[in-house]
């Protein structure tokens, strides 16, 4: 059945896993340090959302709004609509990358004032993280103390301040890919889940091949079929026009450049209505913000192909990263063992089979992140959910030395502000490879 050779053998559930009952907290202290840690996010997310112009999240808006008037969200209108400018764009097209649905559906944000949207997207972001860290607690296995290790982690995590300080749609996304990977066995409802957070992070599909490697092709089948079903969807309400112009000239810039591009796409100087000699501070529906916060106003690239070829994209360093990546982890994936595997007749009930394979899912979805040509810092809290592998007790009792140390000094890298240029991209792809490497000896210590 599995590289252990236990085929035929049934695994029992201790207390507190799957089938037992949930040990309470032990650690009344962890308990008030994590509420504290929750207190102390939710400031700075209030202060985020009343200061920062939140540069992310102002480009979903204008893209919003632009679907409302009828117009292409690609295109920057500041020189014919200047209420239209997110702040920051300084090319003919906008910061906004995602497909057309997803602009469609961004309208529903643009329906209230931006400073009202800003709060309240803040205040979902804030509500994704603490639905993370409640899915994580209750996966099969898992406990109260692996909420906390969420809450606290995230406490200590630099993507997470600098992802609510931009207004990335990332936490929003996360809760919904859990859920879809906890019922990956009924396949239709994960299958249309993954699909719609593939609708505003497309790069969410390149973990689909360690799916697969899973032994979950059915999921990952489904979810390229709702993912078709949501192009038509975007063809038809969008119109064909806003598909082509996507498929055929944003992706392939998107892929060379991501947000920028060259000096040929900048437009005038004096057709951006900068509010500042410095550039410091942005004007949006009559309300001015701060760009960006200290320190979230230095380098965020996390993209692996970007520190490759710093000078300007080149195609094998832009393309080939991501394939090697995700078939080293598709191998990895290949070799863990399995609830059921073909021929077998019984089902092996062991929490740490699906630990391990959250481990290497999760691994894929940070490898799209760091070989993206987009890959930003702020979608490291995509690591969030693997907190209890690296800080919790069920990681000492199931990695060994030198491990666990490796995996925990990978995530303390990835939880830094970047250090030196290329810091983020670095330490991400050594948290892939060692959270692979951890996926594969997970089940050792059954």
């Amino acid at each position: 059945m599995s590289r252990n050779g236990d085929a035929g053998r049934i695994w029992t559930s201790p207390p507190g896993r799957r089938g037992g009952t949930r040990e309470p907290s032990r650690a009344p202290a962890a308990v008030i340090v994590a509420g504290l840690v929750v207190a102390g996010v939710a400031v700075f997310a209030m202060v985020a959302a009343t200061s920062s112009l939140q540069q992310d999240l102002a480009a979903y808006w204008i893209a919003g709004k632009a679907r409302w008037l009828g117009l292409d969200p690609y295109v920057n209108h500041v020189a014919t609509v200047p209420r239209l400018w997110d702040g920051v764009s300084p090319y003919r097209h906008s910061r906004f990358l995602y497909p057309p649905l997803a602009a469609e559906l961004f309208r529903l944000l643009a329906i209230v004032p931006y400073r009202f949207a800003k709060v309240a997207f803040t205040l979902a972001a804030l509500a994704g993280w603490l639905l993370t860290a409640r899915i994580v607690a209750r996966r099969p296995g898992g406990r109260a103390e692996h909420a906390l290790a969420v809450l606290i982690g995230g406490g200590l995590w630099f993507p997470l301040y600098f992802h609510l300080e931009r207004g990335q749609i990332d936490l929003l996304l996360m809760p919904l890919v859990l859920w879809a990977w906890l019922r990956r066995d009924r396949v239709l409802a994960p299958g249309a889940a993954l699909a719609l957070a593939a609708v505003f992070k497309p790069a969410l599909l390149g973990a689909l091949p360690v799916v697969v490697a899973l032994g979950r092709w059915r999921w990952a089948a489904a979810t390229l079929a709702f993912c078709g079903v949501a192009a038509l969807a975007g063809l038809v309400i969008g119109g064909p026009a806003l598909t082509r112009v996507y498929v055929t000239e944003v992706l392939p810039r998107a892929v060379a450049y991501g947000e920028g591009g060259t000096e040929e796409m900048l437009l005038h100087e004096g057709q951006l209505p900068l509010t500042d000699e410095d550039g410091e501070t942005a004007e949006l529906e009559g309300v001015s913000y701060k760009i960006a916060l200290q320190p979230f106003d230095g380098p965020a690239t996390a993209s692996l192909p970007r520190r490759l070829s710093p000078r300007g994209p080149r195609w094998p360093t832009t393309v080939l990263p991501y394939p090697l990546v995700i078939a080293a982890l598709a191998w990895a994936a290949r070799r863990l063992p399995r609830a059921r595997e073909p021929g077998d007749a019984v089902v092996v009930d062991d929490p740490s089979f699906d630990d391990a394979q959250l481990m290497s899912f999760t691994a894929a979805i940070l490898a799209c992140v760091v070989t993206s040509p987009t890959g930003w810092v702020m979608s490291f809290v995509w690591a969030l959910p693997i907190a209890p592998f690296v800080w919790a007790s069920v990681a000492r009792r199931r990695l060994r030395a030198p491990l666990l140390p490796a995996l925990s000094a990978a995530w303390l890298a990835c939880a830094l502000a970047p250090l030196l240029s290329g810091w983020a991209g670095v330490s991400g792809l050594a948290l892939v490879v060692f959270a692979a490497y951890a996926a594969d000896a997970w089940t050792d210590a059954t």
